[in-house]
């Protein structure tokens, strides 16, 4: 299901406070690409998601994360995230939280393979040191363990 996220977004958020742009107090860009054909993959979402038997996540400043088993169809996904953007993600978690065109990749073998968890979290939050020094790191080292050598942000 498309969906036009921008305008929504642009609409929902008039007459709102500016957020404030925070720069990182060090470089988190990594230089190095896989080749797809070799990658793992795994996905992060910030659209809060989780599983009827985890803990709802606990907006505005939570910097938890939730590991999301990668099938489609291996649970229901609950979305705890409180944006303005409408229903359509709540209706659709693919829209935010793509498992099956990463599987679709692998079929087609566009790239090797996907983690068999990936990760969701909170995004707008404005705790960016949290973020920085909590939810970062643990991220990386649960995707490194996992042999995950490329992760793709799906932000929401």
């Amino acid at each position: 299901m498309p969906f036009d996220y921008l305008p929504v977004f642009v609409e929902k958020a008039a007459g709102k406070p500016v957020r404030k742009l925070v720069h990182p107090s060090q470089n988190a860009w990594h230089p190095l690409v896989p080749d797809l054909a070799t990658a793992k993959v795994a996905l992060l979402t910030s659209s809060a998601l989780r599983t009827p038997d985890q803990s709802p996540f606990a907006p505005p400043d939570d910097t938890s994360y939730r590991p999301i088993p990668a099938e489609p169809d291996a649970t229901d996904l609950f979305m705890d995230h409180r944006s303005p953007l409408g229903p359509t993600p709540r209706q659709d978690p693919e829209v935010v939280f793509p498992r099956a065109a990463l599987i679709s990749l692998v079929k087609r073998r566009l790239i090797a393979s996907y983690a068999s968890t990936h990760f969701s979290f909170i995004g707008g939050t404005r705790n960016h040191h949290g973020v920085e020094k909590e939810l970062a790191p643990a991220l990386a080292r649960d995707l490194k363990d996992a042999n995950v050598n490329l992760a793709l942000l799906v932000p929401f």
